[in-house]
This record gives structure tokens, sequence and C-alpha cells, in this order.
């Protein structure tokens, strides 16, 4: 068994541990905030500390456009992944049986609307799971692609388009283009 801790130069508290959430940490991902009741729906994966832009963008969805939130840490799309092409090899290699659901299929099913994926990596890091999206659902991915700079944080989330804004922006646009009638709230 491997362990392995990631270190970045920003210091912040995490969301505290969710009692029955240590199985799907493992696994890559766990609702860490679910949004209140509401036709208009969202879900917003957030990955390390941008995690923390995702749970602002929640607030900002609510108040703003009338859309809720669901907010889902992602500790691992590689992991996430890696389950997710070990179910397509098993269905592929067992065709006769019932086929299984990714863990990213299971967890986003019951839960309704678009899914937008904001990472402080390169988009190709989140865009690993779109083959285990539920099937037709728009999947969106916000990252950090391009080179690197030294400004800010909140300029360089700006300038790589992840901060909170962006992330609301993106969810609203996903789903206006989905039920074509959003509209901002008050």
């Amino acid at each position: 068994m491997f362990y392995y801790l990631t270190l970045l130069n920003e210091n912040y508290a995490m969301p505290g541990l969710s009692a029955g959430t240590e199985e799907q940490i493992i696994k890559g991902m766990y609702l860490c905030q679910p949004g209140a009741e509401g036709a208009k729906r969202v879900q917003l994966l957030g990955s390390g500390s941008i995690l923390r832009e995702s749970i602002a963008a929640q607030t900002l969805l609510a108040a703003d456009w009338g859309v809720q939130a669901d907010v889902w840490s992602c500790p691992s799309f590689n992991e996430l992944a890696r389950e997710g092409q070990a179910v397509e090899r098993h269905n592929l290699l067992h065709p006769t049986e019932k086929a299984r659901s990714s863990f990213v299929e299971q967890q986003l099913s019951a839960h309704a609307g678009p899914v937008v994926a904001s990472t402080d990596y390169m988009k190709n890091y989140a865009e690993q799971i779109r083959p285990f999206i539920p099937k037709g659902r728009t999947y969106k991915v916000l990252g950090t692609d391009g080179f690197g700079r030294s400004d800010f944080r909140s300029k360089l989330r700006e300038h790589f388009e992840i901060n909170r804004h962006y992330i609301g922006g993106s969810s609203q646009g996903v789903e206006r283009r989905r039920c074509g009638t959003c509209q901002k709230s008050g």
C-alpha cells in the first residue's frame, strides 16, 4: 500500500471529513456540499485548491441565477479514470453479464444537471473521466492550460478562467443551453 501527500504553497483549511465518505474519498470523489432543492441544477467537481472556488461558485449561482449546485470534491481524477477503465474492460470481457457502471456514473446518476469540473491542473487531468459521465449530460472542464506566470493567485485564476466567477458563468451557461430559460435573478 502506498500513501502520498501533495504539498502546495497555499495555506487553507480543507472541508471537514463527513462521516461515511472515507471509501468515496479513496475512490476519487465525494459529495462535499449538496445544494438546496431546486429545478435548475448543476454539478460542480472541484479538485485541490480550486475546490474552494467551486464552493464559492455554488453561492454565486444560487444568489445570482437561481441555479442550485452540488459541489463534489475530486481528490483523484486519476483514480476515477483507472476505475472507469477497469469497468469498461470488465464489460468488454464479460459481454453476457449485466454491465457494470463506473464509480463516476454511480455518483452522478442520482444528481441532475450538467457537470462542470475545475482544477488547478491542465484540463486533461479532469478530461480523463469524460467517458464515465452519465450519458446525455453536458461536461465542461476548466483548467490551467498555458504557460506558468508569476502573479497573485487571484490574478492567475482569473487569467486561466478557473475562479468562482468563471465556474459560475460556465455552469450557468451550460444550464442555459440545456434548458433555454435561465435568467439572472433579482
